[in-house]
């Protein structure tokens, strides 16, 4: 059983990520088609802002980008043939125990064998795992809680990986983001 879970996105308020960002094919592609209706706005200029400037991004343009990257990271990751059971998006619940209440009532309905409707794809995998992908950019109260609850379930293997961190052809991603988050200066031998 496959579930993709969208988080809020917070990791796009770091330049190194959204420079990162912006090397992935399919999330410029998004981002291009998305600036037909940011049309007073350059996003291409708006995701290289540093970090202080791009606090000061309205909020609704922040959403609009993070919106306009994870349909570029999903469309990369359904690319790689994958489809879900089940798709949450942490913008359309109003708080947490939503999701939650959510996630365990598919979960055990899955288990229990009963026919659970979702909103998104009805596939049928077997049961022996739950894979669980992460699509930020960043991580959110959900990841953490679905890495401490659910993983320590013993009636299945659950696995918890992020769409990056996965992709084989990015690999590069993370460990780019790291050189430019950190500091190199000032380090003595």
């Amino acid at each position: 059983m496959r579930i993709l879970y969208f988080t809020d996105g917070a990791g796009i308020d770091l330049l190194g990520i959204r420079e990162s960002l912006l090397r992935i094919p399919e999330v410029l592609t998004s981002l291009r088609r998305g600036q037909e209706q940011a049309r007073y706005v350059d996003l291409m200029q708006v995701m290289a802002l540093p970090d202080e400037d791009f606090r000061l991004v309205p909020s609704v343009l922040r959403n609009y980008l993070i919106n306009l990257v994870q349909r570029g990271l999903h469309q990369r990751w359904i690319n790689r043939d994958h489809r879900a059971d089940l798709i949450l998006r942490r913008i359309n619940h109003r708080n947490f125990a939503e999701i939650k209440a959510e996630v365990l009532n598919f979960i055990h309905g899955k288990l229990e064998g009963r026919p659970v409707a979702t909103k998104d794809l009805h596939l049928l995998h077997f049961l022996s795992s739950i894979e669980i992908t992460i699509i930020g950019p960043g991580y959110d109260e959900i990841e953490m809680w679905l890495r401490r609850e659910i993983s320590t379930r013993s009636d299945v293997k659950v696995l918890i990986k992020d769409v990056i961190a996965s992709d084989p052809q990015l690999d590069w991603f993370w460990p780019h983001v790291t050189e430019s988050v950190l500091p190199t200066e000032g380090i003595a031998n």
